[in-house]
């Protein structure tokens, strides 16, 4: 065993090493994104503002980190500063996995409503709804 992440007030749900495998992020159930720090002991982050259990995060190859949750929201993050970037908002149901473009500059995310929503992450809106035919 490397290290003890404790601190956490709920379930994990979800997790997410940086490109560079300096940093951890964690999704919980008492509606927090934790970045741990694994190259020292500068404390780690707690990002608080999801309103739900958050679902999924994921990090950009450009260092950003996103984090869905039951909210239906998808929040993009600076997790050196620990401020938000964009607040990306247009699920009808809860987010429950995203994935990057290899370039970051991209982010898809699949809600539990049967759409997938491709977003532009320098500008944080969405350019595109796909959604998924059943035949």
């Amino acid at each position: 065993m490397l290290r003890v992440f404790s601190g956490h007030r709920d379930a994990i749900q979800t997790c997410d090493f940086s490109l560079d495998a300096h940093c951890l992020a964690t999704g919980f159930w008492d509606h927090t994104v934790r970045v741990w720090n694994l190259q020292s002991d500068i404390q780690d982050r707690i990002l608080e503002g999801h309103r739900g259990n958050v679902t999924c995060v994921c990090f950009s190859t450009l260092g950003m980190l996103a984090s869905g949750s039951w909210d239906r929201s998808v929040w993009i993050w600076d997790p050196r500063s620990g401020m938000l970037v964009f607040l990306l908002k247009g699920h009808v149901c809860w987010v429950k996995c995203m994935s990057f473009s290899g370039n970051g500059l991209l982010l898809a995310t699949a809600g539990y409503s049967e759409t997938v929503k491709v977003w532009n992450c320098e500008m944080g809106e969405c350019l595109e709804t796909l959604e998924v035919t059943i035949f």
